[in-house]
C-alpha cells in the first residue's frame, strides 16, 4: 500500500477499555483514558496516576510500517540532537522496544506510547508577534535537529507534500463551482509550470511538514512560549523551505500589520537557519501551494466522508482567504515583505 491509502482507509474502532488493557499489557501504564480526534489513526489521551500524561497511538493499518518507524525514529533523533526541544518522547514497551504490533479486528496496527505535552493548543491561543517569533525559532531548531536524520521511510508518496501540489488538480472538481475554485485552479496550473521545476535544486532533508495550529502547543499564561510540537505523521524528506511554508500557511491573514505574522515567523526562522536566495524567492508561492493543497485535499475528503466534514474542513475558510491574499493584488507586497524579513543585519 502507498501512504495515500491512509487518507482513504478508516482505522478499525477501538474502545477506551480495550486501549487501556493494551496500554497496561505493553507499557505497564494505567490511568484515565479518553479518545482523541484524528484524521486517520486511533489516538487516546491518558492521565496517569503519577501526574504524567501520555498519548497512546494505534497507527492506521494502511500506513507502511517503515513509514511509522521513520516517524518514531525522527522523534528519537530530535530528542538526542536537541534535548530541550518540546517534542513528544517515545516511551519504550516493557520489552524495551519503541513500538509494538497489535491486531485489531484482524488488522495489524503499530502501537506507540508518547509523552503528552501540556499547554494551550495554538488554535485556541490569541496570536501575537512574540508567539510567531517563538514558532519560527522552534521550527528552525527542529529542522536543524533533523538535518542529519536519514531513514528509508522518509521517501514517501504523500498528498500533503507541497512538492506534489500539481497532483491536486484532479481533485478540484469536488469544490463548489465559482470564483474561488477557479482561483485555486489558476494557481495550481501556474505552480506546475513555474514553481515545481525549480524545487529539485533546493536543499532537501527530513522535515516535520505539518506545523499547523492543531500541532503546536503554547504556554497557557503568555501564549508566547512553545511547549509542544506534536504529530510527526506527515514528516518526510522534502525541500527544507517547505517546512516553513507549511507553518506560515496558517497565519497569512493574521498579524497587526499586513502579513505581519508571516514576517515575524520568517525573520525568527531565518535568524536561526538562514534561507538561501532561491528559497526566499519561492517562499510566497510555496505558502500559497500549501493553502491550495489544503483546499483541494480537504474538499475531496469532506465530500467522501461527510460525517467527518466539520473536522476535515476546519482550516478551509482560512485557506481560501490566505490564497486570495497571496495570489491577488497583495501578492507583490507579500513577496517584498518576506524578502526584507530574510535580510541579514
Amino acid at each position: 500500500m502507498t501512504s495515500g491509502d491512509v487518507l482513504t482507509t478508516v482505522a478499525p474502532p477501538i474502545s477506551p477499555e480495550a486501549a487501556a488493557a493494551m496500554m497496561q499489557r505493553w507499557f505497564g501504564v494505567t490511568g484515565t483514558i479518553r479518545e482523541l480526534s484524528s484524521e486517520r489513526d486511533r489516538n487516546f489521551h491518558i492521565a496517569a496516576a503519577e501526574g504524567q500524561g501520555y498519548v497512546l497511538k494505534f497507527t492506521n493499518p494502511a500506513e507502511p510500517q517503515p513509514v511509522t518507524s521513520f516517524q518514531t525514529g525522527a522523534m528519537q533523533h530530535v530528542a538526542a540532537r536537541d534535548p530541550s526541544l518540546p517534542v513528544p518522547r517515545v516511551v519504550p514497551t516493557l520489552d524495551g522496544e519503541a513500538q509494538a504490533i497489535v491486531r485489531i479486528d484482524g488488522q495489524a496496527m503499530v502501537l506507540r506510547l508518547l509523552t503528552y505535552l501540556e499547554g494551550t493548543p495554538l488554535h485556541a491561543a490569541p496570536a501575537s508577534p512574540g508567539q510567531m517569533r517563538a514558532l519560527g525559532t522552534v521550527l528552525a531548531r527542529l529542522d536543524l535537529a533533523l538535518a542529519d536524520y536519514a531513514h528509508p521511510g522518509s521517501e514517501r508518496d504523500l498528498l500533503w507534500d507541497i512538492t506534489r501540489t500539481a497532483s491536486v488538480a484532479d481533485r478540484l472538481h469536488y469544490l463548489p463551482d465559482g470564483p474561488r475554485r477557479r482561483m485555486v485552479e489558476r494557481f495550481v496550473a501556474r505552480f506546475a509550470e513555474r514553481v515545481a521545476p525549480r524545487l529539485s535544486a533546493l536543499r532537501h532533508q527530513v522535515i516535520h511538514n505539518d506545523l499547523n495550529p492543531h500541532n503546536a502547543v503554547v504556554d497557557p499564561v503568555g501564549h508566547e512560549t512553545v511547549t509542544g510540537i506534536i504529530d510527526f505523521g506527515d514528516a518526510l524528506k522534502a525541500p527544507l523551505v517547505n517546512d516553513l511554508a507549511t507553518a506560515l500557511a496558517y497565519h497569512v491573514t493574521s498579524g497587526e500589520t499586513p502579513f505581519g505574522s508571516l514576517v515575524e515567523m520568517t525573520r525568527a526562522y531565518n535568524a536561526v537557519l538562514p534561507l538561501t536566495p532561491e528559497e526566499v524567492e519561492l517562499l510566497p508561492d510555496l505558502v500559497a501551494a500549501r493553502l491550495a493543497l489544503t483546499i483541494g485535499i480537504t474538499g475531496w475528503r469532506a465530500a467522501e466522508y461527510p460525517d467527518n466534514a466539520p473536522y476535515i474542513l476546519r482550516n478551509s475558510e482560512r485557506a481560501y482567504a490566505g490564497l486570495e491574499k497571496l495570489t491577488g493584488d497583495e501578492a507583490a507586497t507579500a513577496h517584498r515583505l518576506l524578502h526584507l524579513a530574510c535580510q541579514r543585519v
